[in-house]
């Protein structure tokens, strides 16, 4: 076991245990995953000479675990991992797929992750502002961000001029700038309240449903385009159970790449929970699979 401070911590840990272990097991949720995997990436390389990952349901987000069937938090994980190596019968594992992103910041530098699920702007995106500024992030953050964007929206209508509090709507309705294409079709708009990629499906907030059409192995799952913010609410509903909402400038498909050009501001995407700022260009496509232990299954 290892306690990591910073990003630089957690690499030097990624060397130092390379190639001596079989398992990987982050405590968190899908952020700690995330860097877990791109250090491992950065470091080893090779993906068939990757160990094998663990989530640890311990995070703000845990869509990863739950999508895995990874049961339970850090210490009772650590002592089933121990027990199956005692017995010398390691545990299932299932192959997730991954996007890998290729893109460039405004000051020219090269950007690469590996991720499950990108959120580069539009409602996905916004949504996590407000979801982080809860004081738990839970189930219940997520129903409480849900319902006072409804509540705002609504008076904004009813009664517009009255509400004195920042309006959560507004935020999430303010869409993305940016020149977007999907398999070589550019997308008819300029203008995103949707633009998100996911390489599996995942549930957030108990039965809140992303990327379906990622449901299937090697299946990519594109969304962008516009629509009002009043469509979006009329949908709202089937779009949680669902997780697609429809429109004539909506491009909600699978695919095999999607191009994303900033216009005007930089992209600041959100990627398996973690926000990284100041992109100007992202090229999705799919990445390697990722072995994770189906503890707790």
């Amino acid at each position: 076991m290892h306690e990591t401070a910073s990003v630089e911590d957690l690499r030097g840990i990624v060397q130092q245990l390379d190639p001596r272990v079989s398992h990987l097991v982050g405590d968190g949720g899908d952020g700690v995953l995330h860097w877990l995997v791109n250090e491992t990436w950065q470091w080893i390389g090779d993906p068939e000479r990757w160990p094998t990952f663990v989530p640890t349901n311990g995070g703000s987000v845990n869509a990863v675990a739950r999508k895995a069937r990874v049961r339970g938090r850090a210490d009772a994980i650590l002592r089933a991992l121990m027990a199956a190596a005692q017995a010398d019968r390691p545990p299932p594992e299932v192959c997730l797929d991954t996007l890998e992103l290729d893109g460039e910041t405004a000051d020219g530098a090269t950007f690469h992750r590996l991720c499950f699920g990108l959120a580069a702007g539009g409602v996905g995106n916004r949504f996590y502002d407000k979801y982080y500024a809860n004081p738990d992030h839970n189930r219940t953050a997520v129903a409480r961000t849900i319902a006072r964007t409804f509540g705002d929206y609504l008076t904004s209508k009813v009664a517009p001029g009255r509400s004195d509090r920042s309006n959560y709507a507004s935020h999430l309705f303010a869409p993305t700038h940016a020149r977007v294409l999907i398999d070589g079709e550019e997308v008819p708009t300029r203008t995103h309240r949707l633009l998100h990629a996911g390489a599996i499906d995942l549930r957030i907030g108990g039965p809140f449903r992303l990327f379906p059409k990622a449901a299937e192995p090697g299946a990519l799952h594109f969304q962008a385009g516009e629509t009002s913010p009043s469509r979006i609410i009329a949908q709202l509903p089937a779009a949680l159970t669902y997780g697609t909402i429809r429109g004539d400038r909506i491009r909600d498909v699978n695919g095999k790449e999607m191009i994303i050009e900033a216009e005007g501001e930089p992209l600041s995407p959100i990627i398996d929970g973690e926000r990284f700022a100041g992109i100007v260009r992202l090229v999705v496509r799919a990445g390697p699979h990722i072995r994770v232990a189906q503890v707790g299954a």
